[in-house]
This record gives structure tokens, sequence and C-alpha cells, in this order.
């Protein structure tokens, strides 16, 4: 399997064989039950097992929408998460249903799919209970501010902790530093406006914090495979 980019958020339901996974939480080899949430732009090469037994799964896509509309209900991982999925849970059920696809099941599905988003908010909140208030707060402020121009002086102002601190404890909880988390936000927000307006590349750029279209052009094709025109492209064919 080649290294490659999901544009968009979805979970990966593991049905059967061993898969490989660089998911944060996942074993060294994964085995079902198991449910790995992917966040936009994620950039991996996960696989099953290659000696040729293979495996099954299932994915379930998040659209940016979806992404918007439940933003302020949970709160998904920035990385790639893999949680333990126990038998009976609505990863099962939705494996179940994929197989009937009855119309009168829409709401069953659409509810199952909701019962994914918060068991992988869970984790999250879990770890927010151990974190420190004002680290929490910063993650917010740089996820709220993403279109600003912001310091890692201006953070440290914003947490009351030297920014030495600051960086080597976002580090260790979140896995990346604060400029790394600040270019996940704009390019997530970035797909997000390409989604929803018809709002010129050059806005959206601007809307973002990118000093200029080529800047915001090429940090988008790095990310999701695809330039802002042929992504916006993408999903309004979709």
């Amino acid at each position: 399997m080649h290294e490659h980019t999901h544009a968009e958020a979805h979970f990966v339901v593991l049905l059967r064989g061993e898969y490989l996974s660089g998911a944060e939480g996942a074993p060294a080899l994964a085995r079902e039950p198991l449910v790995i949430y992917n966040p936009p732009g994620t950039l991996h090469r996960d696989r099953f097992r290659g000696d040729g037994v293979g495996g099954e799964f299932m994915t379930v896509t998040l659209g940016m929408g979806t992404l918007r509309e439940y933003a302020q209900a949970v709160a998904l991982p920035d990385r790639p998460r893999a949680f333990a999925a126990g038998k009976g849970e609505a990863w099962q059920r939705l494996a179940g249903l994929a197989t009937t696809r009855e119309a009168s099941d829409a709401l069953h599905s659409e509810s199952l799919c909701v019962e994914l988003l918060d068991a992988a908010s869970a984790s999250l909140r879990a770890r927010r209970e151990h974190l420190p208030p004002w680290l929490w707060r910063v993650r917010e402020y740089l996820h709220d501010d993403c279109g600003s121009e912001l310091s890692l002086g201006e953070l440290a102002a914003v947490a009351g902790v030297h920014a030495v601190h600051l960086t080597r404890s976002f580090r260790r909880h979140f896995g990346c530093t604060p400029g790394d988390y600040l270019r996940r936000c704009r390019l997530a927000k970035a797909a997000a406006l390409l989604t929803s307006s018809r709002e010129a590349l050059v806005e959206v750029a601007a809307r973002c914090g990118y000093f200029d279209q080529a800047h915001f052009a090429r940090s988008f094709q790095a990310a999701f495979g695809r330039s802002p025109r042929a992504y916006r492209q993408a999903v309004a064919d979709a």
C-alpha cells in the first residue's frame, strides 16, 4: 500500500483480518473488533498484513458539513486514533445494516453513525480531564483563531506559562507543536469553506491565514493530494 491521503474524515471499522495501522492507540497488529478514526487530510499507509490472507473493513465517511454540524457536541481527535469496539456496539449494527441497505433503516443508520462519533469523542473527553486547563485553552484558541497570524508569545500569554513549557507540554499531550496544530486547523477550515461556500480561492486563502493563494494551493495540495479547485469540484460532483 503506497502512502496516500484521505481528504475527508472517516471511520475504518475492522471486521475481519489483521490490520497494520499507525493510528494512536492501535496495537502493532490490530484484530477485530477495532475502530479507527482518521481526521480530514490523514496521510497514511494502513493496510492488511501482506500474507495473502487479506481481510474486510467497512468505512464510514464524514463530510465537512457533518463535522461542522456536530462540532459543538463532540470533540473528535486531531490525528488518527484507534479505540476498542465491544460486541453489540454501533459499529457491529452498522455492518449489519450495510448489507441490507433498506430505506426504512435511514434514521437507524444515522443514529448509529452518531454513536460512532460519540465513542470517538469519549476518548478525547477522557484525556481532557487529565490535561491542565491552560493547555486545553491554548488548543481551543488555535482552533478558533486559526485564520489569524499567531505567535508563541501570544499563546504563552493565553496559557499563563512560559513559551518553552507550553511547547513541551503541547507536544507531549497532542503529538505536535502548536505550529503544526495551527496548520492542521487552517487546512481543515479551508476544506470546510471550499465545501460550503462559493468564495473565490483567494478569499478562502485569506480567511484561513495564508499570505497568498499560491502558498495556500501548495499547502492544500500537499495535505489533501489535490488542488483547492480540484477538491471543490470533486465535492460538488460527489
